[in-house]
């Protein structure tokens, strides 16, 4: 049976992008939400913080530019590949924004709660029980929260009965910030190593992430030292650059994972994930949620109707950015590879705009 818009109380779990455009754009319809964040903010995340030009029209949708700007946020306008000490840079056919998590975030939070969620934050979830006609959320301070549905926007859907969003066997992933010496970090730079791969950007504050994902294999050889990892993948990398600690965890990779009760919906990486190589994380993110709030107002509150049209438009949007993503991270983890493909990458008319077309980026 359909419900009108605001008739029933919609549980978020998880207060990241996902969650929090998920929880404006229902409260624009007029919808009650609970929006539950387990980590105080700001909090660090194994994240590249590249906002993809395909989510650029949709983040400036709900933090507009000259927010942005005044955050710190900083436009990205080339992409640079390197392997060993070769350099090839490519403008990007149209910009990209680069803003740390912990500001993101936080931004973001502040903009549901402004448009009349209930934030619980920081609340942890302790279990989550479905009955046919609602579901009852217990956290772990003792309160109880009952909803008509619940959306899973943790990065993992762990408390959905279908399971977490499945990891990509044998690859961790590690993060920190670098304050490293003017002009190291240029534009979005990728760096092809053996059984890795290494991203960095440039974001507000004068600071860096570098964003490296490297086999179990090799990061077993370092015993788990990421500094000496990293050193051993970009030469001339020091150590005295890093400005907080490591963060590390399992690299989610998934096509639409449905979810295992007609009351619950996934969104973010609890509902997929490609290979980060792509830099899709924070765009998927706010790309899912505008999906399922359009959805919503089009099904009128039906869970089920909602739960299909979002099966539906994550079928679309994966089917070339999946294996895109994934080939590009194949690639990029054997350098060899890449240096035989070097007079093809170094060719004058060869630009973005084929890997902009595989992974749904627009080109002006």
């Amino acid at each position: 049976m359909s419900r009108p818009p605001g008739s029933t109380r919609v549980a978020i779990i998880g207060g990241g992008p996902a969650g929090t455009a998920a929880a404006l754009g229902l409260r624009r319809l007029g919808v009650a939400v609970t929006l539950i964040e387990g980590r105080s903010f700001p909090r660090m995340k194994v994240c590249g913080e590249f906002i993809s030009p395909a989510a650029t029209a949709l983040l400036e949708a709900v933090i507009p530019r000259r927010e942005l700007l005044a955050l710190g946020a900083r436009e990205v306008r080339e992409f640079v590949l390197e392997v060993g000490l070769r350099r090839r840079v490519w403008p990007t056919p149209t910009p990209a924004w680069a803003l740390g998590r912990g500001t993101l975030d936080a931004a973001l939070l502040a903009k549901a709660a402004d448009a009349g969620a209930d934030v619980l934050h920081p609340a942890t979830v302790r279990a989550v029980d479905y009955a046919p006609d609602a579901v009852h959320l217990r956290l772990a301070d003792g309160r109880d929260i009952d909803a008509g549905c619940v959306i899973h926007a943790d990065g993992s859907g762990r408390h959905d009965p279908a399971g977490p969003t499945p990891l990509a066997p044998g690859l961790i992933g590690h993060k920190c910030h670098l304050r490293a010496p003017p002009g190291t970090v240029r534009g979005v730079t990728i760096r092809s190593c053996a059984g890795a791969y290494v991203g960095t950007i440039g974001i507000e504050g004068g600071l860096a992430t570098c964003a490296l994902v490297a086999s179990e294999a090799l990061t077993r050889r370092f015993g788990g030292d990421a500094d000496a990892l990293l050193a051993s993948l970009w030469t001339g990398y020091h150590a005295s650059w890093r400005h907080g600690e490591w963060k590390a965890c399992g690299v989610a990779r998934s096509g639409y994972v449905r979810p295992g009760h007609p009351r619950s919906l996934r969104i973010g990486n609890a509902a997929a994930a490609v290979d980060p190589v792509g830099g899709e994380g924070i765009g998927l993110a706010l790309w899912s949620a505008a999906a399922l709030v359009q959805a919503w107002d089009e099904c009128r509150g039906d869970v089920g109707a909602v739960e299909r049209r979002l099966a539906s438009a994550y079928a679309r949007r994966l089917r070339t950015r999946l294996p895109a993503c994934r080939a590009a991270a194949w690639c990029l983890s054997r350098p060899g590879l890449v240096r035989a493909a070097w007079p093809l990458l170094a060719l004058d008319r060869l630009t973005l705009r084929p890997w902009y077309a595989l992974t749904g980026k627009p080109v002006a």
